[in-house]
């Protein structure tokens, strides 16, 4: 053998030995370069800054079934990963560990496995093992995926949960199925298992507001996962109660009195935040008959430079109503649209409550604008479709109404949902800068930044109208009044969509058509035909 051959063996085998030692490698270490657009396989400033201020030991147990496979294997691939930079952003405060259930099972555990009962149905089941049952306790159940074993399909249970656990208290996914929101869903428990308290959302009652146990149901469970949601009476007060973190107004059907006025005023002086939900017809969703609705908040909004309008919004893009005609002797139930439940395509704006969200209703909403006072910023969140027009009164919401026999000129889009945020004027400043009286003395302006949203209709909330793109922005709303902002934007992080230019010329048109139908093989065609004649100009050129 040449010696030239042989040192090129030698090199080529320690290349090939660096290629497997640097995968052993890479086995145990990970590292990360993140292409994406939003960064979203970076961890986030917020997820940062909850981790660095850990002043606690929090442990985190993810309980992952091993060889599962895919697309599984990479969710907990993801997770591992994931942990690994949630342990070296929190300086070794948050420590984790993967487990596998099955290899924690005695033989006892073995034994209770193969032995398997009938019912009284004839049905096959069999006694859940201690670690079953263990992991059952602490919220973690097994699912069932579909593998192929021996060239068969199977269907094996599988456990891909994480557990986290703060001093004496827990923290449950139960399972990991998408990881596209599981760095928001794990900084969140962090934060919620390591706050000195919960933050208390207070829902206003006393005007003819639906009840939370009432409408509302669904919105009192869903919030009441992260936060103490509270019914709140102002009558009879003066001010908010001081452990109240953000206020809720969803409704109401008679005007607020004005010493009720004066203490949502202040709250929200003193640097707390409040959302209103506001009505200008209340509607029975059983006969559809509308009936009068006065908030009387009015004159408080305006004063931070929020109109809320009188008109309702119909649109063509809206939901559908399944409306019961008769057929001779029989009742057909169809679906017709219902311009009065505006579906939103997508909503507005950068703002991390509207960010991402789409196909959101909001059912007899009325228009809203904001005019940002000076040192506040206002934003729009939610608008109409060009196709929408407004509706005075008296409304006629009929679902039969024959749209056929009417005329409308679109005119939209319109706001539906507005955000205001920063420092506000006082809308009793002038009072309280000559109040004399004794007592708590009247604030002027806004103690830090205050936060204010308003919708123009308050039925998206209730449990008619509460879809899982409704309750994404009742989620948002809420994180928005009471969160840090940065951990809100984490929650959207890659869900922002690029959409393609939705309106083309036909000449366009046809060109993307064409050109993706013939263009591309043409050009293949061309460039093999090319190589083809070099080749054989080449072969040309040594015959001769």
């Amino acid at each position: 053998m040449k010696p030239g051959s042989t040192n090129a063996n030698i090199l080529l085998v320690a290349c090939v030995g660096c290629l497997v030692l640097l995968n052993v490698l890479g086995l145990r270490a990970f590292a990360r370069f993140d292409a994406t657009r939003d960064q979203v396989y970076t961890l986030s400033q917020a997820s940062r800054d909850t981790l660095e201020k850990l002043e606690d030991p929090v442990t985190v147990t993810a309980y992952f079934t091993d060889e599962l496979p895919a697309p599984y294997s990479s969710n907990a691939r993801y997770v591992r990963d994931l942990l690994e930079e949630f342990r070296a952003a929190s300086k070794g405060r948050l420590a984790f560990e993967f487990l596998d259930p099955m290899t924690q099972e005695t033989a006892e555990d073995q034994e209770t496995k193969r032995e398997t009962k009938r019912d009284i149905f004839g049905r096959v089941f069999r006694e859940p093992t201690s670690v079953e049952r263990e992991l059952a306790e602490v919220g973690i159940q097994p699912v069932e995926i579909r593998v192929i074993e021996d060239d068969q399909m199977q269907t094996k249970r599988a456990y891909m949960g994480i557990v986290i656990k703060h001093q004496e208290k827990r923290e449950v996914i139960p399972v990991v199925q998408d990881t596209q929101s599981l760095e928001y869903d794990l900084t969140t428990l962090v934060r919620k298992l390591t706050r000195p308290k919960t933050p208390v959302l207070g829902v206003v009652q006393g005007h003819g507001e639906p009840a939370l146990h009432e409408k509302l149901t669904r919105l009192q469970a869903l919030l009441g996962q992260m936060y103490e949601v509270r019914p709140v009476n102002l009558a009879g007060t003066e001010r908010v109660d001081a452990d109240v973190d953000a206020l809720l107004v969803i409704g109401p059907k008679t005007a607020l009195p004005e010493a009720e006025v004066k203490a949502i005023d202040q709250f929200l002086m003193s640097g707390k935040s409040a959302a209103f939900f506001l009505d200008a017809v209340h509607v029975d969703l059983k006969t559809f008959e509308p009936s009068e609705a006065s908030h009387g908040l009015g004159p408080l909004l305006a004063t931070y430079g929020i109109q809320v309008g009188d008109r309702l919004v119909a649109d063509v893009d809206s939901a559908q109503l399944n409306v019961q005609e008769r057929r001779g002797f029989m009742l057909v139930s169809m679906p017709v649209p219902y311009p009065f439940i505006p579906l939103l395509e997508r909503l507005e704006g950068d703002s991390p409550v509207s960010q991402g969200l789409v196909e959101v209703s909001l059912p007899f909403s009325t228009t809203v604008t904001a005019t940002a006072p000076e040192g506040a910023q206002a934003t729009v969140l939610a608008r109409s479709s060009r196709k929408s027009w407004l509706e005075a009164r008296p409304y006629n919401i009929d679902p039969r109404r024959d749209w056929r026999s009417e005329t409308v000129t679109p005119d939209g889009p319109h706001p539906l949902m507005v955000q205001v945020s920063g420092k506000l004027k006082s809308h009793f400043a002038a009072e309280a800068q000559s109040s004399t009286a004794s007592g708590t003395p009247l604030l002027a302006e806004s103690q830090g930044e205050s936060r204010i949203i308003v919708a123009g209709g308050s039925s998206a909330l209730w449990d008619d109208f509460l879809s899982r793109p409704n309750q994404a922005l009742l989620l948002n709303v809420a994180d928005w009044l009471l969160l840090d902002p940065a951990l809100l934007a984490m929650r959207t992080r890659g869900m922002a969509e690029a959409p393609l230019e939705q309106e083309l010329s036909a000449s366009t048109r046809n060109v993307v058509k064409f050109g993706n139908a013939f263009g591309i093989p043409a050009a293949l065609a061309l460039f093999g035909l090319v190589r083809w004649r070099r080749r054989e100009a080449s072969r040309a050129t040594v015959t001769v």
